[in-house]
């Protein structure tokens, strides 16, 4: 982290340094969201990224600042391992509703990749990603039957994203979706931090015929701003731990199953196998 003595050392001030500090953990923040954070003009927090990034402790982009190149996957690595035990019960719970044969979509995340893994027994799932990770790790483990969809590749989580992404996808129809989010709202509404997964998240959630949304606690306490959906286009929320009572109100007034997962293994149940085409 860049605080304390550092961040005077560098000659940063207490925002500059908490915006490094954000996109370290994020991998890329908003203008919008800063602002918001910080209560501040987005005209503010531009000067600050520029000034970041003439340090070279952050990168600029259209719309926002993320790590500099080689600091990124780095970022993305330590979120896969905070709240790690968390993820993986989820990952578990979710595992035992998909049978084997079936088709599914599975998001970019650190969450679903937890999924993945917990998948690695099934047998004959045919799946379309747009998630590089989950390429390479069902490759090395299984005999699946794999879609990955094009477009550009973002270096620090291995996503693919981008219109030709989104256009892709809308080619297929597949029994589960699986989703990550960036946060949950009192509202209910989903939300990532980085706009431009968006057309590539409502696109995927279309071709789903039943969608499962992955989230540990920390979720329902986050600030992302850009808003992908709501629990009421969602089949089941799976969480490490009961949602706060407005969002627990939302899933009771959606209709949306809530999974809450304990710290025992979830019961496995095994649906007949889904046999519908991946074409649509």
């Amino acid at each position: 982290m860049i605080d304390g003595p550092d961040a005077r050392w560098l000659g940063l001030n207490e925002r500059q340094s908490a915006i490094v500090r954000i996109v370290r953990d994020r991998g890329f923040a908003t203008i919008g969201s800063l602002a918001d954070r910080f209560g501040v003009s987005q005209q503010t927090i531009r000067r600050d990224i520029i000034e970041l990034a003439r340090r070279n402790l952050v990168q600029r982009y259209h719309g926002g600042a993320g790590l500099p190149t080689g600091r990124d996957r780095l970022a993305y690595a330590n979120r896969r391992v905070r709240n790690a035990e968390a993820k993986r019960r989820i990952a578990r719970a979710v595992a035992a509703e998909i049978p084997n044969g079936a088709s599914l979509f599975i998001d970019i995340g650190t969450t679903t990749e937890a999924v993945a893994e917990a998948l690695l027994q099934h047998r004959g799932l045919r799946v379309v990603t747009n998630h590089v990770g989950v390429v390479w790790l069902f490759c090395q483990h299984t005999d699946f039957e794999i879609v990955l969809a094009g477009g550009m590749v973002r270096n620090r989580d291995l996503a693919i994203i981008g219109t030709a992404t989104a256009d892709f996808l809308e080619g297929f129809r597949v029994a589960y979706g699986i989703f990550g989010v960036g946060a949950i709202d009192p509202e209910g509404n989903l939300l990532d931090y980085d706009y431009r997964d968006m057309r590539t998240s409502r696109a995927a959630m279309e071709i789903a015929r039943r969608r499962f949304v992955v989230a540990d606690a920390a979720k329902f306490h986050g600030d992302a701003m850009i808003r992908l959906g709501h629990l009421d286009e969602i089949d089941a929320l799976f969480t490490d731990a009961a949602p706060p009572p407005e969002i627990a109100a939302c899933l009771e007034a959606a209709g949306t199953r809530l999974v809450v997962t304990g710290r025992e293994e979830p019961r496995r149940t095994q649906p007949p196998a889904d046999r519908a085409a991946l074409g649509g």
